[in-house]
């Protein structure tokens, strides 16, 4: 299954008496089986916002952790709006040739036409932003950052999480999410708001150690919302570690994210 439309509501699915929401099956790029998801739409939601503001931009620049999908996922919506992209990376040994050759996000980055610079001797994000930013207002690039510009687009990058939430029961016992930056989690916080589901327990599993509340709760004061949720931080991982679960020949979860919260709430269930 195939979604084209960032619009469309991707199908709650039944497995092993368990409902998974398919965000995955949102898949916009037709010869790409392979991206799609929540920071997709994300993405694309923002995308549209910047170009219906008129806003002049001569390319789009992002920062990027060499595992992250974020470099890849820009420079899509660059080629498919005709702009040049920039990559920042960094690391002292992250020479854009070697991540090129090691990372397959980045290296397929490149290969749908990005530029890819290293800017920084060591990966810390404010340190890379701060050098893009600085390339970005040079050569009147928009620069996307980690959080998807969440300050600038609040309603195309928290109401793109927030309506998917539509179609979940509208009454449900637990919610497990998969936490990375928080920003897809506060977004389905909005949206059971939005959508008036009554959820028992909303939980969130933190994949790789880090405290997110911060930004949790920055995104529901901007946005008006009063939420009760748990977040729990495993450390089980380092964010990089990819982890396989498979929950049915056709059903594999994502294995930065999914599998992590997954394994984590199998094994602490209380």
């Amino acid at each position: 299954m195939k979604y084209l439309l960032s619009e469309e509501t991707t199908p709650v699915e039944e497995h092993n008496g368990i409902l998974f929401k398919r965000d995955d099956l949102f898949l916009p790029y037709a010869n790409d089986q392979e991206l799609g998801g929540g920071k997709v739409r994300q993405m694309k939601f923002l995308m549209n916002s910047i170009l219906s503001n008129n806003r002049s931009i001569k390319g789009l620049i992002t920062c990027s952790s060499v595992n992250s999908p974020q470099g890849l996922i820009v420079a899509k919506e660059a080629k498919k709006n005709n702009l040049p992209c920039i990559v920042c990376i960094g690391g002292r040994n992250s020479s854009p040739e070697k991540a090129i050759q090691n990372h397959a996000s980045i290296y397929l980055a490149h290969k749908a036409g990005a530029e890819i610079r290293t800017v920084a001797q060591i990966g810390y994000t404010s340190i890379l932003e701060k050098r893009a930013s600085a390339i970005a207002d040079e050569k009147n690039y928009y620069l996307v950052q980690f959080g998807i510009n969440l300050d600038e687009y609040p309603e195309a990058v928290i109401g793109a999480i927030a309506n998917q939430v539509e179609n979940i029961p509208d009454e449900l016992d637990n919610l497990i999410v998969p936490v990375g930056s928080g920003i897809s989690f506060a977004g389905i916080l909005v949206g059971l708001k939005r959508f008036n589901k009554k959820v028992k327990r909303v939980i969130g599993i933190q994949i790789a150690g880090y405290d997110r509340r911060k930004t949790i709760d920055r995104i529901l004061d901007l946005t008006d919302t009063k939420a009760n949720y748990e977040l729990y931080m495993d450390k089980t991982y380092p964010y990089s570690k990819k982890v396989n679960h498979f929950i049915s020949s056709d059903l594999s979860l994502n294995v930065i994210y999914e599998a992590k919260a997954y394994k984590y709430f199998r094994n602490n269930q209380d």
